[in-house]
């Protein structure tokens, strides 16, 4: 575990922060373990276990492990060939798979520190009772995504002070064990509400917990007999009470991502960043790695197909790493008139920007540059360029047989920023982790596996309900349009139509939010399937990782830096070799 160590003990003796207001960096250097063991000290070791979420919610290689080569998004222009298509060499040596191993055992040192230290540190007892609670949930939402990603870990809930070369992994019934312990612990501490923006609370942990013990649920080794109705205790907790924790659902499916309104009643927990550079961390010796790049990973190269469309920040700056596959904009979302979620999550008009520069007369600015109608007989519309869903980058025309090589496809607009300073800079906004409206999903997933399909029923509707209002509409047209939406809702006693219903149900509601591999990897078909295998091989029409996805890619690969530091035995899992 030589590099694990390394890394912890670098990050906790010589980055870790002060701070002039909670979570703000002011990177200092030569610190010893003394300082550790002083209320100064316990405090950074906290500020820096927040900030290392940086690493994963907001970048690239956490994005192309939770999103790309999923039934929702599949490779972009510019995408991730091995992460989309599931290249066993190319997953082996990517990396993008091996950072979020190292990231987190940084982070787990740090949290680690704060429970050693906090009650020796000087702190009153309640105040090192609620730094412990908030370093618990960081450790356990750490390891919730490790064991997810990689299986059997190395379970080290002691803080490290010595470099060692030995390493062994802990079975992934211990790790959602220890997760499940510190989040209860946590629970008991934490505020009902967050005192700033970003921190941990009661309600974040009953959520995680619940989702927690959702995934364990269906795990062949660490499943146990309660998990589906410990997940449904703890998320209709918050559903029953969600008047004590400040929740409420926004009445506004568009309000829940729009920009700067990121600590909405509906809003669980966020990791957060602002126009301070100092405070979102931004060491230019690790590439940007805390950087907020979110809203560039979804977006086509709309300024290079028109004249008259160019960058600026509202339409932001295209990376073209993944586009929506045909799956998601054609069945999940073909209800586009009483569902409102597909315009409320997609753009498919681009306005004319640069109007000096339109080659075709009677367009002026404001006037439609691109227009994604959605189907392929549209209605005629004044527009410098139309795209059907056949001239979506990888499809195959409809007339000619070849591949639509153009980056043009609708753009989720969920992480869009209008406040970054200039086109190229990443986003300075809070990434929502966890939402209320999950809450709900979960509490119904429950239900159904509980037998009790009325609730089941019952709690999604509430979702669907939302999801049918439309504010340009009158009232009695959002009554018959939520009606119609929540009728559709099937009975949920198939387990196997209602865990498929309930997938597209949160591709619908969570759609491109850092979890569908999760999602896929931890639910089952009744022939005990896990359905990351089953619907990325069976739904329709077909998705590019089809024939490509094999049983072993319900996890993923230890990296090799970790194989080859240490000196004990150390296996890689199934079905990568070695």
């Amino acid at each position: 575990m030589k590099r694990i160590a390394y890394l912890a003990l670098v990050l906790v003796f010589t980055s870790i922060s002060s701070c002039t207001d909670f979570l703000e960096e002011e990177p200092k250097s030569l610190l010893t373990a003394k300082y550790l063991e002083s209320p100064g000290g316990v405090w950074s070791a906290l500020y820096s276990t927040y900030s290392d979420l940086r690493y994963f919610y907001g970048g690239e290689s956490a994005m192309s492990m939770t999103v790309a080569g999923t039934d929702e998004f599949q490779k972009g222009p510019d995408g991730s060939q091995e992460l989309n298509l599931y290249s066993n060499t190319g997953l082996l040596t990517n990396g993008q798979v091996g950072s979020t191993w190292n990231w987190g055992y940084t982070a787990l040192n740090s949290a680690n520190a704060v429970i050693k230290f906090a009650h020796t540190s000087g702190m009153l007892e309640a105040e090192a009772n609620l730094v412990v609670a908030e370093a618990k949930y960081l450790r356990a939402l750490w390891y919730f995504i490790l064991v997810q990603m990689y299986g059997d870990l190395p379970l080290n809930l002691e803080f490290i002070t010595e470099p060692t070369t030995e390493a062994y992994r802990a079975p992934a019934a211990d790790v959602y064990e220890a997760i499940v312990t510190d989040l209860l612990a946590a629970i008991d501490h934490l505020p009902n509400t967050a005192p700033q923006p970003g921190r941990a609370t009661a309600a974040a942990a009953h959520h995680l917990l619940a989702k927690v013990y959702l995934t364990r649920a269906t795990h062949t080794t660490a499943k146990q007999a309660t998990d589906y109705q410990n997940a449904y205790d703890h998320s209709t907790h918050l559903i029953n009470n969600a008047g004590a924790y400040g929740l409420a659902l926004l009445k506004d499916f568009a309000d829940v991502h729009k920009p700067r309104n990121e600590h909405s009643s509906e809003i669980l927990f966020t990791v957060e960043r602002n126009t301070d550079i100092v405070y979102n961390d931004l060491d230019p010796d690790k590439n940007g790695n805390k950087n907020n790049r979110s809203s560039f990973f979804f977006r086509p190269n709309y300024s290079a197909l028109v004249k008259g469309l160019i960058r600026d920040i509202p339409y932001g700056r295209p990376w073209h790493r993944v586009r929506p596959t045909n799956y998601l904009l054609d069945v999940v979302f073909q209800n586009r008139d009483d569902d409102t979620r597909y315009h409320k999550t997609f753009q498919t008009v681009w306005l004319v920007n640069d109007p000096e520069n339109v080659e075709v007369p009677g367009f002026v600015a404001g006037d439609t540059a691109i227009w994604l109608p959605g189907v392929e007989n549209h209605r005629p519309a004044k527009a410098l360029k139309i795209y059907k869903p056949s001239e979506y980058y990888d499809n195959v025309s409809l007339s000619t047989g070849e591949t639509q090589t153009l980056s043009i496809y609708p753009s989720m607009m969920k992480y869009d920023d209008i406040d970054r300073p200039t086109i190229a800079d990443a986003s300075v906004r809070p990434f929502i982790v966890f939402k209320f409206s999950e809450t709900y999903l979960i509490a119904a997933e429950a239900a159904m596996y509980l037998n009790r399909p009325g609730e089941a029923r019952g709690y999604v509707n509430v979702i669907r309900a939302r999801a049918g209002y439309s504010a340009s509409r009158t009232d009695g047209a959002n009554a018959a349009a939520i009606s119609r939406l929540t009728s559709t809702t099937p009975s949920l006693t198939d387990f196997d139509e209602g865990i498929n219903f309930l997938l597209e149900e949160r591709s619908r509601e969570l759609c491109g939010e850092y979890m569908r591999w999760f999602d896929l990897a931890r639910t089952r078909h009744s022939n005990g399937q896990s359905m990351l295998i089953y619907r990325l091989r069976n739904v329709t029409p077909d998705l590019p990782c089809k024939n490509t996805i094999q049983e072993h890619h319900i996890l993923r690969p230890v990296p090799q830096s970790q194989i080859d530091l240490t000196t004990n035995e150390f296996p890689q899992n199934p079905g990568y070799g070695s």
